[in-house]
């Protein structure tokens, strides 16, 4: 049978919205006409593509796979769009990031202010998330292009570029660890209180391998999804935090925070431009990923914050 593509966007749009009602009001549809399509598909395909309860739906691994397809559509079909603009040398289009909220300043003040003055009329979405989320985006064809720290090792994701980081110590200059002599060791922060990212981040997944490995516990006393926020508690709370030195440069630079080095060879986490394998992006999104890849090299050349 063929899939028809209003089934599978009637599907799509009830499991975003979390019900057939929702859905309905969204697309400005009766509520009947949007349960008896997916019904009809059902019957056609021979399984079930949702489960419903009283709280509204949850997809089915069936329905999972309609919803991969007609994601990889609308992916193919924003894809030839934007090829045909380039040869039609158009120069419009849209792109879509994600990134962790460290890689913000570097970007912004290098790659994104370039590539807005050389093409004023592309869009641009930029999702500030964590590392999971980022990855996740990248599977299901959300955004173009992920700038992430250490993802995971999976088939779907292609890294363009990727340069070492290292995670430091981040505290102030008065900071009691500052006087400490001899290379800091992770365990030499066991007894100070930290603010570290929370555990869907890159960052702290890096920190807990090591603290395993280790056979240490970490005393944390805030968790935060925000990096402005442990860069804060730093440099008010007389705590520290664990991050790479390059989310901290403005604070490095004006001397309100240092960048304690720990050593430790699995705490030299990865900086990665990431894009879904196999996906041909949009011209737009291609030149601004050699924008991107320029700010990584850059970075990877600086002496203040190379790992």
């Amino acid at each position: 049978m063929l899939l028809d593509d209003r089934w599978i966007t009637y599907l799509h749009e009830t499991v975003q919205a979390g019900s057939v009602r929702a859905a309905a009001d969204k697309l400005n549809i009766n509520a009947s006409a949007v349960s008896r399509q997916i019904s009809v598909m059902e019957r056609k395909l021979g399984v079930n593509l949702l489960e419903r309860h009283n709280k509204g739906v949850r997809v089915t691994e069936a329905g999972e796979l309609l919803l991969d397809y007609h994601r990889r559509r609308l992916a193919d079909e924003e894809d030839t769009i934007g090829q045909i603009g380039d040869l039609r040398n158009l120069r419009r289009g849209r792109i879509s990031l994600a990134m962790g909220e460290g890689f913000v300043g570097l970007v912004s003040a290098g790659s994104l202010r370039r590539f807005t003055r050389d093409f004023p009329s592309i869009s641009i979405s930029m999702e500030t998330v964590g590392t999971n989320d980022a990855v996740r985006m990248i599977y299901e064809d959300t955004v173009h292009i992920a700038l992430v720290y250490s993802p995971p090792r999976d088939p779907r994701l292609r890294s363009h570029v990727s340069v070492n980081q290292a995670v430091s110590v981040i505290v102030t200059p008065d900071h009691p660890l500052v006087q400490r002599s001899g290379p800091l060791h992770l365990a030499d922060l066991v007894d100070y209180p930290l603010a570290q990212m929370q555990k869907a981040f890159g960052i702290r997944q890096v920190v807990q391998n090591v603290e395993q490995t280790e056979g240490i516990r970490l005393t944390t006393q805030m968790n935060s999804s925000s990096i402005a926020a442990l860069k804060s508690y730093a440099e008010h709370c007389e705590g520290a935090t664990l991050l790479p030195a390059f989310t901290a440069a403005q604070e490095i630079a004006e001397g309100r925070l240092v960048a304690l080095p720990i050593q430790h060879r699995a705490l030299t986490g990865h900086a990665h431009v990431v894009s879904r394998t196999g996906r041909e992006l949009p011209s737009a999104a291609k030149n601004f990923l050699r924008y991107l890849i320029a700010d990584l090299q850059e970075l990877s050349r600086s002496s203040a914050f190379s790992a």
